[in-house]
């Protein structure tokens, strides 16, 4: 029975007071999961409700189509196809924080035919011959990677640079990347971006959307949980767990963050260190699955990142999740404004 002070104690305590202020994470495989149950099932739902088809989607599809009839009509140009991209092409958008890549591939301009010259490199024509393969998108990646994948350094070779007319013209292919994962590490995705943008962002201004999402899948990636097993109940708090370490070694550790997205659409590990030189000076790497010259953190004029913020940030989160309550997280956490606002 509990005595008279422990009983005053523990209503002075808001935290005791709740169910929830007694459940702690336990990832042991016979420890008790009601930590592991409310964060699958009443947290990552939330993050899940801007993919339904609601008013602010609705909304978002039908300035799509405005776009796309607009592209389509202009008499200046021939458009060859329309991709949606962004994390609302890539279905890991935040509910009220999103907006849409709409990239146009235009193959004439004026009447004139434009060529892969028109932008950068040679091959144009090249690219222009195939433009009717049945996967255009898979095509364009292959030719405007050939040159860059293709490099060995040697000597008198010029060595391939960051181009961000080429990563714009990669968004098919990071589209199909993104899409191919398991809906439950794309979850997690959108919980890492719904913390920052809900909750850091407005102090920690100037992190990429994209950057944290690739991080997420390059975790998912080494933790063997790309396609979590289905009896896997721990796969998402590991994973959430796995991002916020990662996310503090980009920044203390200067650990290189690269997802491998495979033969078709991306590239190896040693094909990235061949790219170095592009970015082996930046404060910060997470490199593009598809382009190993584009470091997705690189330091932009006017919108530098405070680094060292956000990995304090990524462990004080982690310390939490790992240590303290389930209540503790809801309502006295960096996630915590996150949480509210979705609800």
């Amino acid at each position: 029975m509990l005595s008279r002070e422990d009983f005053e104690y523990i209503q002075s305590q808001p935290e005791l007071m709740d169910p929830l202020g007694w459940l702690h994470l336990d990832l042991t495989p016979k420890g008790d999961k009601g930590w592991v149950r409310h964060f699958n099932g009443q947290l990552r739902p939330l993050t899940a409700q801007g993919l339904s088809a609601g008013a602010e989607e609705q909304g978002h599809k039908k300035a799509i189509g405005k776009v796309h009839m607009l592209l389509t009509n202009c008499p200046l140009i021939k458009v060859d196809r329309l991709h949606n991209g962004g994390s609302f092409g890539r279905r890991t958008m935040v509910r009220g924080l999103f907006d849409v890549d709409v990239t146009a591939f235009v193959t004439t301009y004026k009447g004139r035919v434009l060529g892969y010259h028109d932008w950068t490199g040679e091959e144009g024509e090249a690219l222009q011959a195939r433009s009717q393969a049945s996967d255009r998108g898979k095509v364009q990646r292959k030719i405007l990677m050939k040159q860059v994948l293709g490099s060995g350094g040697g000597a008198g070779e010029e060595r391939p640079q960051a181009e961000p007319a080429r990563e714009a013209g990669l968004s098919e292919a990071l589209t199909a990347v993104v899409k191919d994962t398991s809906d439950r590490v794309k979850s997690v995705a959108r919980l890492v971006k719904c913390w920052y943008k809900y909750s850091l962002k407005d102090k920690i201004p100037h992190v990429p959307s994209v950057l944290l999402e690739v991080l997420t899948l390059a975790a998912a990636q080494r933790e063997g949980l790309w396609y979590p097993v289905k009896n896997n109940r721990t796969a998402e708090v590991e994973l959430f767990l796995a991002a916020l370490t990662l996310l503090d070694a980009a920044v203390t550790s200067k650990e290189v963050v690269v997802l491998e997205a495979g033969p078709v659409w991306g590239y190896s590990r040693a094909q990235a260190e061949s790219c170095r030189h592009t970015w082996q000076d930046d404060t910060v790497v997470v490199l593009h699955p598809i382009d190993p010259t584009c470091n997705l953190a690189r330091a932009q004029p006017d919108r530098e990142v405070d680094w060292p913020m956000m990995a304090w940030e990524a462990r004080e989160l982690r310390q939490v999740v790992r240590k303290d309550s389930m209540w503790t997280l809801l309502n006295e956490s960096s996630l915590a404004p996150a949480i509210r606002a979705l609800r």
